[in-house]
């Protein structure tokens, strides 16, 4: 098909833009890096928290079995002690068994906070990303993009 001597032949060819990204804002980057380092820290702050509520229960369990520590030389008990008061150990048994005994909650608040931290940690580290782009972009006029309509 020929009109006013130009040929047309097959589809016509999309057309293109070119976009560039000059700045990357502070707050969105901060936001993405929060909501991803949090969803990626909850299962390591789960297994911190087990790890943790297991340490504490075991650590309760040793120092209880320090109450009535018998003395005995060559088959002969010389007589007991009780080496958590001697130490002075009493009010860190007193709450060891306390976070022992709400270990749900400890459980659910240490996993909280990891995720969290981690949260707060990437965004961080996002942040300093971008501001490395936006001055590269600054000094290079930064990435160019072709995109189609």
């Amino acid at each position: 098909m020929q009109e006013s001597g130009l040929q047309v032949t097959g589809a016509p060819r999309p057309r293109t833009a070119q976009l560039r990204v000059r700045r990357i804002g502070y707050l969105a980057l901060a936001k993405f890096g929060c909501l991803l380092g949090g969803l990626a820290m909850i299962l390591p702050g789960l297994v911190c928290g087990l790890v943790s509520v297991n340490l504490v229960h075991v650590v309760r369990a040793w120092l209880e079995s320090w109450q009535q520590f018998s003395l005995i030389l060559l088959g002969q008990n010389l007589g007991s002690l009780d080496l958590i008061n001697a130490l002075r150990l009493t009010a860190v048994l007193e709450r060891l068994r306390l976070l022992d005994q709400t270990s749900p909650v400890a459980l659910l608040s240490i996993t909280v906070a990891v995720s969290l931290l981690g949260g707060l940690l990437l965004a961080l580290v996002v942040c300093l990303v971008g501001l490395g782009y936006n001055v590269l972009a600054w000094l290079t006029g930064g990435l160019t993009l072709e995109v189609e309509e």
